[in-house]
């Protein structure tokens, strides 16, 4: 991990314990200081990742953009301590499961991809963008392997929030109306890729993510250039009718 990533994690780890406890009060101090300590190791995990788009900077933006929607929140409903908590560390733990030798079944040349312990050997010279098909279910088995002995975080409340991460969300899953923590983490995600002033300069980034996956052909992208030009139709067509929920609380 280099120096700029190390100091991005302490200093991420900080601002959300800091914030925590501006909002909540010295009484939750304990709790601010453990949700800061995960930010930080978390960041630092990430940081070991050669995926080329899905990196630190893009879980910080995340997870930014998650804190200023409770920070909206706040000003129109009550927000108690454990749905800072959740929402938080869904957005700092949701694109985890591209970092290959997280879980406890994962070796060098196999990694697991589901709760029955299936798992997948990838191409030689592959990257961990290679996982992204996995990497939803991944973040959510280390939920599980992680916080599952926690006496202050639900697993099964946060992998429920970052199953609303996978892109494209599961018809499926969009019709059982899924609750507000879950499309306020969505809208975190969706808002922390494309809201980013700076992502027509990763656009390269994103589509050698997508050429590793075999997937420009199919999205009808020819060249880095393309991800640039088409996103305003994307945007409407894909995304925009998912950021509701978290655009309200952002106004």
């Amino acid at each position: 991990m280099d120096m700029i990533a190390a100091m991005a994690a302490k200093k991420l780890g900080k601002f959300l314990a800091k914030d925590f406890r501006e909002l909540f009060g010295s009484s939750q101090n304990d709790e601010a200081e453990r949700l800061g300590a995960l930010a930080r190791t978390t960041i630092e995990c990430i940081a070991r990742s050669d995926a080329l788009y899905h990196t630190y900077e893009h879980t910080m933006l995340v997870s930014m953009v998650g804190r200023d929607i409770l920070r909206g929140r706040t000003l129109a409903h009550t927000v108690q301590p454990e749905d800072y908590v959740h929402l938080i560390v869904a957005c700092l733990l949701h694109d985890i499961g591209f970092v290959r030798g997280i879980l406890s079944g994962d070796t060098k040349s196999e990694f697991v991809i589901d709760k029955n312990g299936r798992t997948v050997t990838l191409p030689r010279g592959a990257s961990d963008a290679s996982l992204a098909a996995y990497h939803v279910d991944r973040s959510k088995l280390f939920v599980y392997e992680r916080l599952g002995k926690s006496t202050t975080i639900d697993p099964a409340r946060v992998a429920a929030a970052i199953e609303l991460t996978r892109f494209p969300p599961s018809p499926s899953l969009e019709s059982d109306q899924p609750g507000l923590e879950p499309r306020l983490v969505q809208a975190a995600d969706l808002i922390g890729q494309l809201g980013d002033p700076l992502y027509p300069r990763k656009a390269n980034a994103l589509f050698y993510e997508f050429e590793e996956l075999g997937s420009n052909r199919q999205l009808g992208y020819a060249s880095p250039a393309d991800l640039v030009e088409k996103f305003p139709g994307f945007y409407w067509s894909t995304v925009s009718g998912h950021l509701e929920e978290g655009m309200k609380y952002l106004s």
